[in-house]
């Protein structure tokens, strides 16, 4: 993600955020140990969700609670189980375990820093929801964007003065290029896989941009324009795409502005965009002008993915 220090208000936001407040008989908590969400429920939340699930939680009785316009304040994205071997090859970390991988992982942002958890460690909040793209994916009379699309041509940030080989987003060939993918081999985790047709669109002039990172855009633009020719797709077949954008994540946030801004406590929702970009705009995941501070600010609420197309799979009191 970029780079960006917070101003006097965002810093401000922080400091509430680790604050409670009781009303009667009045006092405050710094950074409390305590939180709603019990045993019960988390070992139900453990039954019920799968890798792709998106995680929604906030905290009750919080000072900043006050200041931002969502019932929500967080977002993670439920991986499922994060290997060594995973983030060596795909986020190509030398040191793993200084990234907690192991099972049931969630990954998120805090600020500028992109980490995993473990789901027990997530759920300590007061109110969750657990949101779920469907298991077929459809067209829902969407249209992907256009800043998407030019994402999906030239992945380098636009400030950029180095360009990279575009990805014509119009080539019919893609529907043959994404059918191989559904057909459950094992090409793409292959270092040698569609390394032609990558090859076949760069330019002679070198890219700065990894090569897998190259094919991982080939990959989503592909997801985005299947679902575009309405055309059904498998959930979990697409998954491992939106896994491999994730884990690059830890180790090479991404540097590309989707008009989002880049607000210092909504780096969260920004992440699980750009994670799931090929999906969301299907879904009315988009960026939404915000008052915050008396300012607007044009940012993804996490309450926007509770309000989407996603389905609601469990959901705690609030």
């Amino acid at each position: 993600m970029q780079t960006y220090k917070p101003d006097f208000s965002e810093k401000l936001l922080a400091i509430y955020s680790r604050i409670k407040i009781y009303k009667w008989p009045f006092f405050m908590v710094y950074r409390p140990q305590s939180f709603a969400l019990k045993g019960r429920e988390i070992r139900e939340i453990q039954s019920l969700i799968k890798p792709g699930d998106i995680l929604v939680r906030t905290f009750n009785q919080y000072l900043n609670n006050y200041f931002l316009p969502s019932t929500f304040k967080h977002v993670g994205l439920y991986l499922g189980e994060v290997s060594e071997n995973h983030l060596r090859q795909v986020a190509k970390i030398s040191n793993p375990n200084d990234f907690n991988p192991g099972k049931q992982r969630v990954i998120h942002a805090i600020g500028d820093e992109v980490i995993l958890d473990d789901l027990l460690d997530f759920c300590r909040c007061d109110g969750l929801a657990i949101m779920r793209f469907p298991r077929v994916l459809k067209n829902n009379k969407q249209q992907i964007p256009d800043i998407l699309k030019a994402y999906f041509k030239n992945p380098t940030p636009p400030i950029s003065p180095v360009s990279t080989p575009e990805l014509a987003i119009e080539t019919d060939g893609n529907e043959n290029f994404f059918k191989r993918l559904l057909s459950n081999t094992k090409k793409y985790t292959r270092k040698k896989a569609n390394t032609e047709e990558i090859e076949s669109e760069q330019s002679e002039e070198k890219s700065v941009i990894d090569p897998s990172l190259l094919k991982l855009v080939k990959l989503e633009r592909d997801i985005a324009l299947y679902i575009a020719k309405r055309k059904e797709v498998e959930f979990n077949k697409v998954f491992k795409i939106l896994y491999n954008v994730a884990l690059k994540e830890l180790n090479t946030p991404h540097d590309y502005n989707f008009g989002i801004e880049p607000y210092h406590l909504t780096r969260s929702t920004e992440l699980i965009y750009f994670i799931t970009k090929s999906l969301c705009w299907n879904y009315y995941i988009e960026a939404e002008s915000v008052r915050i501070f008396f300012k607007e600010h044009l940012i993804i609420t996490p309450d926007i993915f509770v309000d989407s197309g996603l389905e609601e799979i469990w959901k705690s009191d609030i």
